[in-house]
């Protein structure tokens, strides 16, 4: 499949002032220095949302997004499971009391033992078992967590293989959008996230001296596209105090296959940076079906500094095999970035799909803790809760089952191998890191330096883990 490329080359000029704000995605068309008043800019949510509003603010950004384009009216999708009838036994009623949680925690362990094993017809029954359990997500957090990974399980199990990445409807982008907004309204992981690995490529551009005339960043985790929102912020507010006209920024986006969501976040980059008077342009180059072969599709520019944000969950969904690290290094070593940037949000590295659905339970029952802990603080409402786990928490843990890869490196492991070394946090860094995380609703969060990274935690778990490197 041939690579796409959205562009856009206005190079409209004065720049705009600094802004404080860094946008949750590129979704947001207008820009704004007040962060609740960005949050609550859409105020006909065909999603549903409780979330904070303003009744000064009558903008509706996402109606401007999507009804203008597609010309939708979404209603909201009641929830359902999609686990079949015969998976339960209709001669003994669903136990929801979870008095042997510990026995049903280690028994979705050994189903997914058992699938390392192939045995998947013992991991069918000990899932189906379960169906009885953890028949919705309800309870404590954890309980919930255990839930969708029990769904991920047997999802991967009736397609007898990994479960590809599947295209979102429009009406499904929409809740995800919204999702997004309330994860970041909820929990500084997206705002930290987004500034260390922006703090990065920025502070890596710096050691080149004179701006040089275009940038190339490479990521394999584009998502809505809200980081790079506010990195084109960050360039175009340099360049303005400065008095520097800004680099045009090339962004290559690796993903599986083009999804209405790869589009729509690549169209709006474009239109978001038009706004800031940058040349912005987006190429998208698909790697399903041959893998990180499809790496050799990146145009490289000679001379053109390179930034490479990698994620390790998401390197290992887009791989074909175990060759996968072999051919990121190779990909790595002719690129010669000036920074590999490597975000990890998932915080395991699992060797087998039983440790990363041991580590994943306790990973993603924390996190779901953490959020429920901010909603019952904010007001927001276990309403808001439920649309965070559903719109992120569930796809991201069904990527944890379908992502391993059977890697048995470590991933700084790989990185290392391609020639590159960790570079610390400037002291300006983490002072800043530890300011954006002391506006968090609650208490708990803690920013802290191990090695060369940065770690954001959450009542000593960790929940994002950002590392540089450099050759």
């Amino acid at each position: 499949m041939k690579s796409t490329k959205t562009t856009n080359n206005n190079t409209a000029t004065p720049f705009p002032s600094p802004l404080s704000y860094e946008p949750t995605s590129v979704l947001d068309p207008r820009a704004t220095s007040s962060p609740a008043s960005a949050l609550s800019a859409t105020t006909a949510d065909p999603c549903n949302i409780i979330q904070p509003s303003n009744p000064l603010d009558e903008s509706d950004a996402l109606s401007w997004l999507l009804y203008e384009k597609d010309n939708l009216s979404p209603p909201l999708k009641p929830y359902h499971h999609n686990f079949t009838d015969d998976l339960l036994d209709p001669f003994q009623p669903q136990i929801t009391s979870f008095t042997h949680e510990y026995n049903h925690l280690e028994l979705l362990i050994q189903a997914s033992h058992l699938i390392d094993t192939g045995d998947l017809q013992s991991a069918h029954q000990f899932l189906a078992r379960l169906n009885q359990y953890f028949p919705s997500p309800s309870g404590v957090p954890i309980h919930r967590a255990a839930f969708y990974f029990k769904e991920a399980l047997l999802s991967a199990l009736s397609l007898h293989d990994r479960p590809a990445e599947s295209s979102l409807s429009a009406v499904e982008v929409v809740c995800r959008i919204n999702a997004q907004r309330l994860f970041a309204d909820l929990s500084p992981i997206p705002r930290f996230a987004s500034f260390t690995a922006n703090q990065s490529i920025l502070e890596a551009l710096d050691t080149i001296g004179q701006p040089p005339p275009s940038i190339h960043v490479i990521d394999f985790d584009l998502g809505l596209g809200g980081q790079w929102s506010s990195f084109s912020q960050a360039v175009a507010a340099r360049s303005c105090l400065a008095r520097l006209v800004p680099p045009a920024i090339r962004l290559t986006a690796v993903v599986q296959n083009r999804t209405p969501e790869t589009t729509l976040a690549a169209e709006n980059l474009c239109d978001f940076a038009q706004s800031l008077g940058l040349r912005f342009s987006v190429d998208i180059v698909c790697v399903a079906g041959i893998g990180f072969h499809a790496l050799g599709r990146i145009q490289l520019i000679q001379g053109e500094p390179v930034a490479v944000v990698l994620s390790p969950a998401k390197v290992c969904i887009k791989s074909s095999g175990t060759d996968t690290y072999k051919l990121l290094q190779h990909f790595l070593q002719i690129a010669v970035p000036r920074v590999v940037v490597s975000l990890d949000t998932d915080c395991f590295n699992p060797t087998s799909l039983s440790q990363s659905v041991a580590s994943g339970l306790e990973f993603y029952g924390s996190l779901i803790e953490s959020v429920e802990a901010a909603a019952a603080s904010t007001g927001m409402g276990e309403e808001a809760v439920r649309r965070v786990e559903w719109g992120i928490f569930r796809p991201k843990i069904s990527e944890v089952v379908g992502s391993w890869c059977g890697q048995s490196e470590p991933f700084h492991e790989m990185l290392a191998g391609a020639r590159l070394t960790p570079v610390g946090f400037s002291q300006n860094v983490v002072a800043q890191a530890e300011w954006l995380v002391r506006g968090a609703s609650i208490d708990g969060y803690q920013v802290a330096r191990r090695d060369a990274s940065l770690v954001l935690s959450w009542h000593g778990k960790d929940l994002v883990v950002t590392s540089a490197w450099r050759s």
